[in-house]
């Protein structure tokens, strides 16, 4: 049965960034997970801080972002774009670290935008040499590194668009613990069917997440047949968590059971080891 985390950089934004942790808490979930906070959401706390706050919920965190840089400005991620070497490197031990002392197992690691087709391939071999910089540093904390492919319709730019390539660039890090991050609604706004995906990709998919489609919304409020999907996840050995990444058609709403519906556990259930 699958359970679910909620992500909030995309769920509870009714209320402050560093209120959310306690609003999932209070809403029955018992794992989180997000991208990496800014200074702005960050209102002045440490990461040693943030983690601290965190750890006071009693949340779990399967997993949460690398540094992706100024995503307000466009940027979406920095392990492929070579002038951002040098950042995306001094976030590497701050980001174990934080998730060391969380428990995190996982950390997703954007890519970033193709600077033009003509780089792209350029790029792509820096993705790979980034994610297994990334990959050695993690090993000894029992940490994996997360590549997934955005979708080219909202996000035309991104290196890494669709699940061939991703599990590419996994393949070419050479390292077992880089695996494949399955977002089912990037891979369904691609045009690719998850069923077959998730086939493809079975033995390497190292977390999930999803929203419905069309919309990015919430499960149930789209088209796709989702039961199906997560039995071909369990058929594929899928049995971690699941990530809530959409955006909420009611921001302030605290109604989760329509998780229900789609076969899983709703928030409050016993929790897997994360």
């Amino acid at each position: 049965m699958a359970r679910y985390d909620a992500n909030v950089s995309m769920l509870f934004t009714d209320v402050p960034f560093l209120r959310r942790f306690e609003a999932a808490a209070t809403a029955g979930f018992e794992a989180v997970e997000f991208l990496w906070p800014s200074p702005e959401q960050l209102d002045g706390l440490s990461i040693e801080q943030f983690g601290a706050l965190i750890r006071s919920t009693g949340l779990k965190v399967p997993l949460f972002n690398f540094d992706a840089g100024d995503m307000s400005a466009g940027w979406r991620g920095l392990a492929g774009v070579p002038e951002a070497r040098a950042q995306y490197r001094a976030n590497l031990p701050v980001a174990i670290g934080l998730a060391t002392e969380l428990g995190c197992r996982k950390l997703n690691a954007l890519a970033g935008n193709a600077q033009s087709e003509d780089t792209r391939g350029t790029q792509l071999k820096v993705l790979a040499e980034g994610l297994a910089e990334a990959a050695e540093m993690a090993s000894p904390a029992g940490i994996s590194v997360m590549l997934e492919a955005l979708n080219r319709v909202d996000f035309p730019s991104y290196l890494v668009l669709d699940s061939a390539a991703a599990l590419d660039v996994v393949a070419r890090t050479g390292k077992p613990n880089v695996l494949y991050q399955f977002d089912l609604y990037h891979t369904v706004m691609g045009s690719e069917d998850p069923i077959t995906v998730a086939r493809a990709a079975s033995g390497h998919i190292g977390h999930v997440q999803f929203a419905d489609y069309p919309g990015r919304h919430e499960p149930g409020t789209g088209i796709r047949d989702w039961s199906a999907i997560l039995h071909e996840l369990d058929s594929a050995g899928y049995n971690d968590w699941i990530g809530l990444e959409y955006k909420p058609t009611d921001p302030s709403s605290r109604d989760f059971a329509f998780l229900a519906a789609i076969g899983g556990s709703l928030p409050g259930s016993a929790a897997l080891d994360a």
